[in-house]
This record gives C-alpha cells, structure tokens and sequence, in this order.
C-alpha cells in the first residue's frame, strides 16, 4: 500500500538558498547529525522556532577542568609573550591547535 499523498499546504516545495562559510555550514550540519535530524528540517527548525534542540554538554571532572585551567594561564602566558616581543612563540600554535581541538571534542560530543 502506498503512502498517503500530502496535501499541498503540507509540502516541502519551496527551496530558500543562503551563503555560509565552509565553518559555519560544518557547525550547523554538525548539530543537526547531533539532534539526529536532516539538515533541511534542523534549519527549518532553527529558522521557523528561533530555537533548535541543543544536547546538554557533560559535566566536566574536577581534575579536568583544572587542567584545563592551567593550560588556559600557559596560553595566555605565551600570548602575552607574543604581544611584548612581537614574535610568535613557537609553543604558541601547537598548543592553541590542542586547545581547541579538546574543546571542540567536547562541544561536538567526539
């Protein structure tokens, strides 16, 4: 037995087009693989409602966000290096690189 038509106020048949940044069209098809929906219905979603489902981040280990802090206060140690000798310490982008990619593996759940 086939599916019921839809009636046509309930079809999808307008198509609305934008430009993103490679970046940002990773960070919404991202969420919406985390809400496990299409990337059409999560932007609709997003579009229509202001809101979209966002799955609530782990807590963190106490020991986890002390190390986390204490990489913070070397970053900005090595930062503040950059903005008084005027060169890039080399630490500076190995460690920023680590950073990120920690906090955004804990963001995206990875």
């Amino acid at each position: 037995m086939a599916r019921p038509t839809k009636g046509r106020d309930d079809q999808l048949s307008e198509m609305l087009r934008c430009r993103m940044r490679p970046a940002e069209y990773l960070r919404i098809r991202r969420a919406a693989q985390k809400a496990n929906m299409s990337l059409s219905d999560y932007t609709r979603l997003m579009l229509l409602s202001g809101t979209a489902p966002i799955r609530q981040m782990q807590t963190f280990d106490p020991e986890v966000y002390d190390q986390l802090r204490r990489i913070g206060i070397n970053l900005n140690q090595a930062v503040h290096k950059l903005h008084a000798t005027g060169r890039i310490p080399p630490e500076l982008a190995r460690a920023s690189a680590i950073v990120e990619s920690f906090i955004l593996g804990m963001i995206d759940g990875a």
